[in-house]
């Protein structure tokens, strides 16, 4: 069986010093007994999901597009093959031949139109860390890409999905906010959105965020590290998130 495929914030994630990240917070707001056999316990799927692979694969191979020109769909190919035999778990009507065939269109499509909008890469992957005053823990995170997109300087975050995305969900992204309180130089935060339709498609979802907006989010997010899991059964919901995460 092949290696796991990682993202980013996932590898920043199994750092022994106590922090906290977007997917930390948003396990614990889901459930807190969902974080402790997940970041605690260190309990992981027996099989995979084949799509939450295939959007790391696709995320990786962005990535090398960015940071050392290699082919993405080279890329793509080459790393999809490694986790053919990998036991991943598909739905009733996936396959990995599926998945191969919208990776290598999506990512060719990215090529063709996409990437001529996209100059003066400044990083790609780049981890940060946050220090705010009211958290006695770091928050830390990797921005997928910041570059002009279209003449103007952005953080940009990768994602795949089944469908498009809503307008709002870009303007109501907590994790775009923390990346441009991470890169306050930077003009608009971006979803680039790699939809996994029978005809490939690809879709920006731009934002700004005003000082007001970034001065609310470290408000609410300081408030939200205290609150209990929100889908949990009661025998279920635990200690607030700064104590777990220690």
């Amino acid at each position: 069986m092949a290696a796991p495929i990682e993202e980013p914030e996932q590898r920043l994630d199994q750092e022994p010093a106590p922090h906290l990240s977007h997917s930390r917070i948003n396990r614990y707001l889901h459930c807190p007994e969902q974080y402790r056999l997940y970041y605690v316990e260190n309990l992981r799927l027996r099989f995979l999901a084949a799509s939450l692979v295939f959007g790391q694969i696709v995320h990786r191979a962005l990535a090398g597009l960015f940071q050392r020109k290699e082919d993405p769909v080279k890329l793509f190919l080459a790393l999809w093959e490694q986790v053919k035999d990998a036991g991943l778990g598909y739905g009733q009507k996936e396959s990995w031949e599926k998945f191969q065939a919208s990776g290598q269109a999506l990512l060719g499509k990215f090529l063709r139109e996409e990437l001529p909008r996209i100059g003066n890469v400044a990083a790609a992957e780049k981890s940060f860390e946050l220090r705010i005053t009211s958290l006695d823990l770091p928050f830390v995170g990797v921005i997928d890409l910041i570059a002009d997109v279209d003449g103007k300087r952005t953080v940009v975050d990768f994602k795949t999905a089944n469908a498009a995305y809503q307008e709002h969900e870009a303007i109501l992204s907590d994790q775009l906010t923390a990346y441009q309180l991470a890169e306050p130089e930077v003009e608009q935060t971006a979803l680039c959105v790699l939809v996994k339709t029978k005809e490939p498609k690809i879709e920006w979802r731009l934002a700004t965020r005003s000082g007001d907006d970034l001065t609310e989010f470290r408000s609410e997010g300081t408030r939200g590290v205290s609150r209990q899991g929100r889908l949990c059964r009661p025998r279920h919901r635990g200690r607030p998130l700064l104590q777990a995460a220690r």
